[in-house]
């Protein structure tokens, strides 16, 4: 038997009066969040290469003794010493952000489902851009000096400035890009950075890069670490504390911590704060598609960090020339980086 059905048509046969249905819900499958830009302490910048200094203390001495009566110079006194002698200087160079956005003069006089108009296009642009910020933040990239030419293969190409991002800054071995100019003194050590593919992202190992940064800056502060998908379930998998009441159900879990509730209740914890040996760490997720893997996590003390802006995110409207309004976002700044042996990565790991 002949049955009319959905398939015939149209432009002819019997599905050629069905309605369309185009539900009023649209949804952006991708992450907004900027948790790095965030945290920056900003300020104004004026020059395209942004520089600041940094400076350090002496090894202490334990034999620092001066002998009764002596002045200073003689035998048995102390010398002159010039204080600033360590005093080095920092930069990083400024990168313009940009994104477009247009709409035809019919469609911004339609009705659809995405209203698709010259207010939501600028403010999409807008998101597109701070991820773009977050990402070069976050981003092994070495600052590049921009030049009207010397790009390209032929050496005419225009070329665009690029400040220097957190992965190369943090870097206890710098073979490439102006950071290798960083004095000994201010570069990041080796226990600041787990790179080490063979091995587990332990507690231990994790406790090991806050010592290292502690024995850098002697301060038992707060840091962040902000963390790809990878690196945080492998630290909530392995560093996650479940309460007991006894202890030796305590013994018997191996990696937990013992306290009295009173109630017999076991609670399982999601690793949001971390206290460690040198302070609290406090653990984000990174913006996933901003960083160079999943398994890339950065420890941070914000008050060595920064953000420079020459000029702040904004919109521009250009001349509609027939076809439709248009217009722009763009921000210029860079990241500032005021002490690199205080603060640490994570690169590779076993899983």
């Amino acid at each position: 038997m002949a049955f009319d059905n959905t398939y015939s048509g149209p432009p002819e046969g019997s599905a050629s009066g069905n309605r369309e249905q185009l539900l009023d819900l649209t949804t952006v499958l991708a992450p907004r969040q900027a948790p790095v830009y965030g945290m920056l302490p900003k300020q104004g910048a004026t020059a395209d290469l942004v520089e600041w200094t940094i400076d350090g203390l002496r090894d202490a001495v334990a034999t620092n003794a001066v002998v009764e009566g002596a002045d200073v110079g003689e035998t048995g006194g102390d010398s002159f010493v010039g204080q600033f002698g360590n005093l080095a200087r920092l930069g990083n160079r400024l990168q313009h952000f940009r994104d477009t956005f247009n709409v035809s003069k019919k469609q911004e006089l339609m009705d659809s489902v995405t209203p698709v108009r010259l207010q939501e296009a600028e403010e999409k642009a807008a998101s597109q851009v701070l991820r773009d910020i977050e990402k070069s933040i976050c981003s092994d990239n070495p600052a590049v000096t921009g030049a009207p030419t010397g790009g390209g293969a032929g050496g005419t190409d225009p070329v665009a400035g690029q400040f220097r991002g957190l992965g190369t800054w943090i870097n206890n071995n710098p073979t490439a890009d102006d950071v290798a100019v960083v004095p000994a003194p201010f570069k990041t050590p080796t226990g600041n950075v787990l790179s080490d593919a063979t091995k587990e992202l332990t507690e231990s190992r994790f406790n090991s890069m806050l010592t290292s940064i502690f024995e850098e800056t002697g301060e038992q502060g707060d840091h962040v670490l902000v963390a790809g998908t990878t690196a945080r379930n492998e630290i909530i998998d392995g560093f996650t504390r479940v309460h007991h009441t006894t202890l030796e159900n305590s013994f018997a879990t191996g990696n937990s911590t013992t306290f009295n509730q009173g109630d017999g209740t076991e609670i399982n914890y999601n690793v949001e704060i971390f206290q460690g040996p040198y302070g609290v760490v406090k653990i984000l997720s990174a913006n996933p598609k901003c960083l160079p893997n999943q398994k890339r996590a950065y420890l941070l003390d914000p008050s060595l960090l920064g953000w420079s802006e020459a000029m702040s995110m904004g919109s521009t409207m250009l001349e509609d020339q027939g076809g439709g309004p248009r217009g722009y976002i763009d921000a210029m700044g860079t990241l500032l980086c005021k002490g690199p042996n205080g603060l640490g990565k994570i690169t590779d790991f076993k899983d």
